[in-house]
């Protein structure tokens, strides 16, 4: 700053003696002395211009400086304000981090005391209760399933996220079972307590229900179907649901062992839970399954669909006509 000041003063200076120069001979022209006042009042201006331009430069420098300091205390702000913040920290967080070779989704971070050598351990995610498997690896498993990617896709997805590739297809496929025993009972307590929720809106054990079936694929071609039963209150909760399977993923595949090694495709087939039980037309899945959940709700939660509301060009209320549920019961 010093530097740039002198060379404005000096840079002022030259200008004004170049200005009385000229001021000399063009008096000395017109035989006119210079008067002091002019020279005085050119000197004073030229001082103003200086300071004025001098100002001008500080001014501009300003801004900048302001932000870089409003920036230190935004800075200085937000960390005390994190530091003392009190963030939730049973959440997962995706971060990039440069210290660590590979970002994984199970890591164990180990903090030893230099002075007392105490040893504190942090796990990323805990275990299942009463099982070795990780949350998040069961949430990942979960998820996969939802979205219908399954195993395929979620390799793909964490590939396209830059993060190690999920748990090998045969570890999944074996995790898969525990997990549909796992869903399963907790599909089966969500049901109950949706029952229970029914009949103490409707007062009585004669509920009015909604149904509608679905197919894996489009049109009656389908292999794999099922059906649900949904409560009428006002806010309507599944009660029941029933699968239909044409075939049987394992049976086909043992099929292919059969002539060539006969003995274990009779293991197979003894040992195996055919998932197959239904033989007839898909587009008889629909009634077939609802019929089937109307036989079993007295057995199963002591309750009595005596109302059902479907869609109109279904042959449930056909089936459910033709053969009645209940006994005595229209």
């Amino acid at each position: 700053m010093a530097k740039a000041l002198l060379m404005v003063c000096k840079n002022g200076h030259d200008r004004k003696k170049e200005y009385s120069k000229r001021l000399l001979t063009r008096n000395a022209r017109q035989n006119v002395p210079p008067s002091a006042s002019s020279l005085k009042s050119n000197t004073t201006s030229t001082l103003r211009t200086t300071t004025s331009n001098l100002s001008t430069s500080s001014k501009r420098s300003l801004p900048s400086r302001q932000k870089i300091t409003k920036r230190k205390k935004l800075d200085i702000t937000s960390t005390s304000a994190n530091s003392n913040s009190n963030v939730p920290m049973d959440g997962y967080t995706i971060l990039q981090n440069q210290v660590l070779f590979t970002l994984m989704f199970i890591c164990d971070f180990i903090f030893q005391c230099s002075s007392c050598t105490n040893t504190i351990t942090i796990e990323t995610s805990p275990k299942i209760v009463a099982s070795d498997r990780r949350d998040i690896n069961v949430r990942s498993q979960i998820g996969g399933h939802l979205c219908g990617i399954r195993h395929a896709g979620l390799v793909k997805l964490m590939g396209a996220m830059n993060l190690p590739s999920p748990i090998q297809d045969q570890i999944y496929s074996k995790w898969d079972k525990n997990l549909l025993s796992s869903i399963k009972s907790l599909s089966d307590r969500s049901m109950r307590k949706a029952v229970d929720e029914a009949v103490i809106a409707a007062n009585d054990r004669e509920l009015m229900v909604s149904g509608d079936g679905f197919w894996q694929t489009r049109g009656f071609q389908s292999r794999h179907g099922a059906a649900a039963l949904i409560s009428c209150n006002t806010t309507p909760k599944v009660l029941d649901i029933e699968t239909c399977s044409k075939t049987c993923n394992v049976c086909m595949g043992a099929f292919a062992i059969m002539k060539s090694n006969p003995a274990k495709y009779n293991d197979v087939i003894i040992s195996h839970h055919c998932e197959k039980n239904y033989n007839k037309s898909s587009s008889t899945i629909e009634a077939a399954a609802v019929l089937h959940m109307f036989q079993r709700s007295v057995s199963k939660y002591e309750i009595y669909y005596t109302k059902y509301v479907g869609d109109g060009d279904s042959k449930t209320f056909a089936t459910l006509s033709d053969k009645p549920p209940y006994p005595g019961i229209i």
